[in-house]
């Protein structure tokens, strides 16, 4: 996923990281000491309805825990979120946000950037009149 290649994540790791100590937050507050290393969302980022909505879930630490990885095999186990109609569902979603995205108006690239492709338009068809066109 793209959301997970961004900067954002890698700061969002690091702070989870950090709040653990390095430790699996699970084993921990079972009374054994494991290294962690995977962070988990506690609500999926990809059950949001807005692109908004999923990034706020994707890079919040508090929404995310550090896990060894049996533990980490344990959540999605009991989640089931790696069950075929699970995974269509999340597959639907991503679908569904991705067309209302397609139906949005284009945003404006900013007043300066308006301003200069109105010029530029303007200029184009002033030469075009001059040209006779």
């Amino acid at each position: 996923m793209r959301m997970l290649n961004d900067k954002r994540w890698v700061e969002t790791k690091r702070v989870v990281w950090e709040r653990a100590e390095g430790l699996c937050e699970w084993c921990r507050r079972d009374g054994y000491i494991v290294a962690g290393v995977d962070c988990h969302h506690l609500i999926p980022f990809e059950s949001a309805k807005t692109q908004a909505e999923m990034e706020r879930l994707c890079y919040d630490p508090n929404n995310c825990v550090l896990l060894c990885v049996p533990c980490h095999v344990r959540v999605h186990k009991e989640l089931g979120s790696k069950k075929k109609e699970n995974v269509k569902a999340r597959r639907d979603q991503a679908f569904e946000r991705w067309k209302e995205k397609q139906q949005r108006p284009p945003q404006s690239y900013g007043e300066k950037a308006d301003a200069y492709l109105s010029d530029l338009k303007r200029r184009a068809a002033e030469e075009k009149s001059t040209l006779g066109g």
